[in-house]
């Protein structure tokens, strides 16, 4: 009886003194945890092998609820991501490879709608960001798109198409290194061109126009390197350009 009572009294001892463990090589071993301060509730729970973490992490908040799983797919650098707001509504979710964001990752409002869809390459984006009107999903099934942009290594690069809901065109551009760069085009509701604009490096460079309802022009104005000019500086730049042949939006 009393070594019953010795048993029973080091179980919990030995139990958890296997949690948190390092080998001679300070590798992380075995089933790990960590504690919010003052607090019983875990912040993560987890498996480690050779210091790498395997199976199942559940990660959670404050609250208790949790806030992620990974899922790591054994003798492979890939795993899987679900996130979740704190009213148990996942987040977002996706691919990771030797633990960096890879692929597509899709994201999600607490109430269950489609944010965003981006793609991933070692935890950068890298490819096209998908954004999505979340009006009308749940009540009506609607998926409509807001915007579409390219990113290189999580920078603006790239063709860009902002739509009115239902599909239509709003406005379409490009950046270059994270600057707009080129020419940008905005469009009404009617599919009519009401703006167009040029930029060089982020800054309104060259013609800048405006259209009424009717597609007539109503407005222009120059800009060099994002400044404005006009007048007798305006009369002589044109005449600079069509001397050399140069476009003025150049």
């Amino acid at each position: 009886m009393n070594k019953l009572l010795l048993v029973l009294f080091l179980l919990p001892s030995l139990i958890f003194g296997q949690v948190n463990q390092k080998d001679a090589k300070g590798r992380k071993q075995g089933p790990w945890q960590k504690n919010y301060p003052n607090s019983k509730v875990f912040i993560y729970v987890g498996q480690f092998k050779d210091d790498k973490p395997v199976g199942q992490f559940r990660y959670y908040y404050p609250s208790g609820e949790v806030k992620a799983i990974i899922d790591h797919i054994p003798n492979s650098p890939r795993s899987y991501g679900y996130f979740y707001h704190e009213n148990n509504q996942l987040m977002s979710e996706g691919a990771y490879w030797n633990q960096l964001k890879d692929s597509t990752w899709a994201n999600y409002s607490p109430a269950g709608e489609v944010t965003s869809a981006e793609e991933y390459k070692n935890d950068k984006l890298n490819g096209k960001r998908v954004v999505y009107y979340i009006q009308g999903q749940i009540e009506e099934g609607k998926l409509d798109v807001l915007s579409v942009a390219n990113y290189k290594d999580s920078i603006l690069n790239g063709p860009y198409k902002e739509f009115f809901p239902g599909g239509k065109i709003k406005k379409t551009g490009n950046y270059l290194a994270g600057d707009k760069h080129g020419e940008w085009l905005e469009y009404n509701l009617k599919g009519v061109l009401v703006g167009k604009i040029s930029y060089k490096r982020g800054s309104p460079h060259g013609w800048a126009r405006a259209y009424n309802a009717k597609g007539e022009q109503i407005s222009e104005t120059m800009y060099q390197f994002g400044e404005i000019i006009r007048g007798k500086e305006l009369e002589a730049f044109l005449k600079k350009c069509e001397q050399k042949g140069i476009d003025p939006n150049q």
